[in-house]
């Protein structure tokens, strides 16, 4: 099983190159959609032109990282773009549900 701290390593891990990716928390690290969208870079960088995307572009850039996810990786989203502008801190909880269930994950931690 893995836990909050594994799953924040890894992701620490994966985005360490990416500028603008910071990984703290599995909250308020994951809101400006970066993350997202670099660890998907990371493994399938076919899928997102990480070098277009901006930190100010929270909606854009999760919105791209979930229908990605959901229509290439089979990932479902658990969060909605619109929560992660309108909520400082997110849910923590499902960002760690979302992340366990990446095909991506699975096959490097």
């Amino acid at each position: 099983m893995t836990s909050v701290r594994d799953l924040r390593d890894w992701s620490r891990g994966v985005c360490a190159t990416y500028p603008n990716v910071d990984i703290k928390d599995m909250s308020t690290s994951f809101r400006n959609g970066l993350a997202f969208c670099a660890i998907i870079h990371k493994h399938r960088p076919d899928l997102i032109d990480f070098s277009s995307l901006s930190k100010k572009n929270i909606y854009q850039n999760n919105k791209l990282a979930f229908t990605v996810a959901e229509t290439r990786l089979g990932v479902s989203a658990l969060l909605d773009p619109k929560e992660l502008v309108s909520n400082k801190v997110p849910d923590g909880l499902n960002l760690f549900v979302m992340s366990t269930s990446c095909p991506l994950k699975r096959k490097y931690i």
